[in-house]
């Protein structure tokens, strides 16, 4: 691939950081990724992260994402609330996703 190639390829890459919450909690590993399984049906995912509680490391009910293209961020903000498509849930879980505020 030419270097010109790997540039125009490299230039349509726009990484958007995005932020959810689910409508319960997230108890375990396998539950967390099914959510991340139902965000990436939007779109590659350059990253992601669950988080934990500082003390116990159970998942709480929120993370982020960054999706690789912007339009892909968009789609999903754009969803209402997006179902988790899994029966691992004892009743159906929804997240919301929303542009994560910048730190500068």
């Amino acid at each position: 691939m030419s270097k010109s190639t790997v540039a125009a390829s490299i230039s349509n890459i726009t990484p958007t950081r995005a932020f959810f919450r689910a409508t319960q909690p997230i108890p375990s590993l396998a539950h967390a990724r099914q959510v991340i399984k139902s965000l990436a049906q939007y779109g590659d995912l350059v990253e992601y992260k669950v988080m934990r509680c500082p003390e116990t490391q159970k998942p709480l009910r929120y993370g982020f994402v960054v999706f690789k293209h912007q339009e892909d961020a968009k789609k999903a903000f754009n969803d209402q609330f997006i179902k988790v498509d899994s029966d691992l849930f004892e009743r159906p879980c929804e997240l919301k996703v929303e542009a994560a505020k910048s730190q500068h």
